[in-house]
């Protein structure tokens, strides 16, 4: 039952993600695009795994980003979500974004704020909240 659990969210997640967007976008600098690594973590429950990311420019404001990673060491996961730039500062943007995951999972939010080099996440959803640390591989 504890291994159904964490597999039906999973399927309910990949299946039903439905992207929300953000009002009044800001113009990103620096460019995201491309590939970065790193790890998640549940600051609730303490479970971690590795995670991928692709970040893909929808616009001057806003990325869609798909995320590749594991729960329990080999069960993966993957979903995607649109972050819009909320607010830039020099080298650095803070960016948000949500996704309506059903009646089951309920709203997965996320903030970060991404150098051209590091993204740093945090993430809050129905019964957990953690974080995505992510840099770009050299």
């Amino acid at each position: 039952m504890r291994l159904l659990l964490p597999c039906l969210s999973l399927a309910i997640l990949i299946s039903t993600t439905t992207a929300v967007r953000a009002a009044d976008p800001l113009p990103c600098s620096p460019d995201l695009s491309g590939h970065w690594v790193g790890c998640w973590k549940s600051d609730k429950n303490g479970h971690r795994g590795p995670l991928r990311a692709t970040f893909t420019k929808v616009s001057d404001s806003c990325y869609r980003v798909r995320f590749f990673g594991r729960f329990f060491k080999v069960i993966p996961f993957t979903y995607a979500v649109n972050l819009t730039v909320t607010a830039t500062h020099g080298d650095h943007v803070t960016l948000a974004g949500s996704l309506l995951l059903g009646p089951v999972l309920g709203a997965f939010h996320t903030s970060a704020v991404a150098t051209e080099s590091s993204f740093r996440a945090q993430f809050t959803s129905k019964g957990d909240q953690g974080q995505f640390l992510l840099n770009r591989p050299k």
